[in-house]
């Protein structure tokens, strides 16, 4: 049984093979020396991906699926090496699970997890709602169906620019602040 001091000067390698023969306290100590060794670089890349409200969890699961290839005998190379390739994947598998729906509107497009498109479509009735008739049947036609600024009766092209171009701002900012 090697105390902490020992097992902290060994490589990645060299942990594993020595989890997979030592004892439960001796393990948990050498796991914990393996995990916390790469914790800081994986969380690193994976907030590069992902959202700073998920990089814990994706990180947590990078690290689980490594160790447990590890033990399974399906690690291939150097464990660092295994844990880059886990790591691509593991933020693959985050934004495969978060399949994304867009909404274009025209020069600003929306990409919100799936999850989130009923908040996208009631701040948009949001923003709509707080618009008189006219600028909402405006908006309504261009915006949201796509129709041409000069196919809106009753109203100038260069009015439903202005129109548009003020819902598309009031929409962006809520996005950004949002």
């Amino acid at each position: 049984m090697l105390r902490e001091a020992e097992l902290q000067r060994l490589d990645d390698d060299a942990l594993i093979a020595y989890l997979r023969t030592a004892g439960d306290e001796s393990a948990r100590t050498a796991l914990a020396i393996l995990v916390y060794g790469h914790w800081h670089n994986v969380a690193r890349r994976v907030s590069l991906k992902v959202p700073a409200d998920a990089v814990e969890d994706v990180t947590g699961e990078v690290l689980v699926s490594a160790i447990q290839s590890a033990f399974d005998g399906s690690s291939i190379g150097e464990f660092a090496v295994w844990l880059r390739t886990i790591t691509a994947r593991r933020i693959a598998d985050f934004h495969r699970r978060r399949a994304a729906t867009t909404v274009p509107i025209d020069d600003v497009t929306v990409i919100a997890p799936a999850d989130d498109e009923i908040e996208l479509n009631d701040l948009i009735e949001r923003l709509l709602a707080g618009l008189n008739a006219e600028h909402r049947r405006v908006v309504e036609l261009v915006v949201l169906q796509g129709r041409g600024a000069a196919e809106i009766d009753g109203v100038s092209v260069a009015n439903v620019h202005q129109i548009t171009s003020r819902f598309r701002r009031a929409l962006r900012e809520e996005l950004d602040t949002g």
